[in-house]
């Protein structure tokens, strides 16, 4: 079924997708350790459409080589999810948003059992950027439509590499909010006991690049379900693959 989002490509898309999103961001006020890492998921117009920019990671990098991210990393001690975002985005591509709109309401966890926050706000129109690339951290950045988003997730299924000792100690961590942590909770033990999960992951407009998956995906997708939850988007839930 195709969805009816025509309202993103209106000349007030900008000013409807802050408000749409804003009932569902926070501010995690909380100074953090160099446990937490921070990302900013940047949306910025090109040729007039409203976009989410992307970098590409080097192949030089310590870990997640050449992989789709947003711009972040790793929280200095004390900062806020906030502060460690703007500070990356500033190292890696040479920008500062010019709107902060929120944080995603809860962090991802990585594999790592590391929180990772996601910031959103706007970085402007990117032709009238002067992206200045880290060359240690980013390959290169690209933009995609967030129109195009929409329409273009798919699944695909991954083999569970957390131990079942980490997926009871991810399930502990679950922090409560309005989306029914308790089932979020149990969500989490039933997935720790599969070998296999399906994941969101939305295709590259670069034929070389891999895809956008992993926690990039999944954070574009709670954006999205934000967004669009109203037109129809379906909140992706972490279905275990048919055994």
């Amino acid at each position: 079924m195709t969805l009816n989002v025509s309202w993103i490509r209106g000349s007030n898309a900008l000013s409807l997708l802050r408000d749409r999103l804003a009932p569902k961001l926070v501010e995690h006020k909380q100074k953090l350790s160099r446990s937490s890492c921070a990302v900013f998921i940047p949306v910025c117009h090109r040729e007039e459409k409203l976009n989410l920019l992307f970098t590409k990671r080097t192949e030089t990098l310590n870990s997640h080589t050449g992989q789709i991210s947003f711009p972040g990393g790793r929280c200095e001690e004390g900062e806020t999810a906030r502060e460690t975002s703007i500070r990356e985005m500033e190292e890696e591509i040479g920008v500062a948003p010019s709107q902060v709109w929120g944080s995603l309401s809860r962090p991802v966890v990585s594999l790592k059992m590391e929180n990772v926050y996601g910031c959103v706000g706007y970085i402007g129109h990117l032709e009238d950027l002067q992206l200045k690339l880290s060359p240690d951290e980013v390959s290169h950045v690209f933009t995609v439509p967030i129109e195009e988003l929409v329409h273009s997730r798919f699944e695909q299924n991954y083999t569970n590499q957390r131990s079942r000792r980490q997926w009871e100690m991810l399930a502990d961590r679950v922090e409560s909010d309005s989306d029914s942590p308790q089932d979020r909770v149990e969500n989490i033990r039933r997935i720790s006991q599969i070998n296999e999960y399906r994941m969101p992951v939305f295709p590259s407009p670069i034929d070389t690049d891999p895809n956008i998956w992993g926690l990039t995906a999944v954070m574009t997708d709670r954006l999205l379900y934000t967004a669009f939850r109203k037109n129809g988007y379906k909140k992706h839930d972490f279905t275990p693959s048919p055994e």
